[in-house]
């Protein structure tokens, strides 16, 4: 291989491993070519696509980098699988196919960053979507007030301690305070001010944590408090007549049917949505009617209509 084309390959390794949402390192050996096919075939429905790599040239990729710590996945028969979007389904695929196909081991991989050893993969392919996991936190703050209140003498301080010692797991400065390091003052404003600085805090610190770290997040609460997350449900109601009322719907699909005539502007918001790569996005707009994400909540659904039609597309919710 000349030197070009080894700069070129270390290029797009590059590339794969900052466009992509997750990226997850597998040791392919012992697999036939139709069962590497399949392996293919299977993520590309998702959206990941899987590609060989040479060890050297991954290395290289990585070296001198934030995800230099990630080499270490690279030996042996290596592949990569790059998530442009929803690792979720990706990791459940991957945790899968080992089940069937025992010569497929899961190195390791990053999501969002994060360098992942191979059995946080693994976990990664049991969580439920990031909505449920959310809707589980809100659940577990909520329900148990009683319960976490007869244990804590300041809720949310303690709370933002919890999620300080998470985040800070990661490395480096993490994006809340201990209820310590806030600092106290006397004036009846500046004692709402940093209430309000809390709740502040709790909320961009929930934002920005990943599917993970949602999961140890409740395990965390769980485990302090002593509280049992459960899973949302949908009630139904009983009309007068006995008969049991529509469950309300949870779960909608946002189609794009007409782009109008801002095509680039629309490709460009899709991208942000979706965290597609620039020829995917494309493609998804130019086969418009297409779906834009599935089975979101309303909130979400609602946000991806306002976003396009802001530009210029026509959007349906189904």
């Amino acid at each position: 291989m000349s030197l070009e084309d080894k700069i070129v390959k270390v290029k797009k390794i590059e590339e794969g491993l900052e466009r992509s949402e997750a990226s997850f390192v597998v040791d392919y050996q012992g697999l036939k070519v139709a069962e590497l096919t399949e392996f293919r075939k299977m993520l590309r429905s998702k959206g990941a696509e899987f590609v060989v790599v040479k060890n050297t040239l991954a290395s290289r990729a990585v070296g001198g980098t934030d995800l230099e710590e990630a080499g270490k996945f690279f030996c042996g028969c290596t592949g990569i699988v790059f998530v442009d979007h929803d690792p979720l389904a990706s990791a459940k695929i991957l945790k899968d196919f080992v089940l069937d196909h025992p010569q497929l081991v899961l190195k390791g991989g990053i999501l969002e960053g994060e360098i992942l050893e191979g059995d946080k993969i693994k976990a990664l392919g049991d969580l439920p979507s990031r909505e449920i996991l959310l809707s589980q936190l809100l659940t577990l703050i909520q329900s148990p007030l009683r319960r976490v209140l007869g244990v804590l003498s300041s809720p949310m301080g303690n709370l933002i301690f919890l999620l300080t010692s998470i985040l800070e797991r990661k490395g480096g400065s993490s994006m809340v305070k201990t209820p310590a390091a806030v600092e106290k003052k006397d004036e009846k404003s500046d004692k709402t001010k940093v209430k309000v600085d809390k709740k502040e805090k709790v909320i961009k610190a929930i934002e920005g944590m990943n599917i993970l770290e949602l999961s140890e997040l409740i395990k965390g609460l769980e485990d302090r408090f002593g509280v049992q997350a459960a899973a949302p449900q949908v009630i139904s109601q009983v009309a007068p007549s006995g008969e049991k009322k529509e469950e309300e719907k949870t779960e909608f699909d946002a189609v794009l049917n007409e782009i109008g005539s801002k095509k680039i502007q629309v490709i460009k918001e899709v991208r942000k949505l979706t965290s597609l790569g620039l020829k995917e996005a494309k493609d998804l707009v130019e086969q418009a009617p297409k779906p834009i994400k599935q089975g979101v909540s309303k909130e979400e659904a609602q946000k991806i209509k306002e976003t396009l039609e802001a530009v210029g597309a026509k959007v349906e919710l189904k």
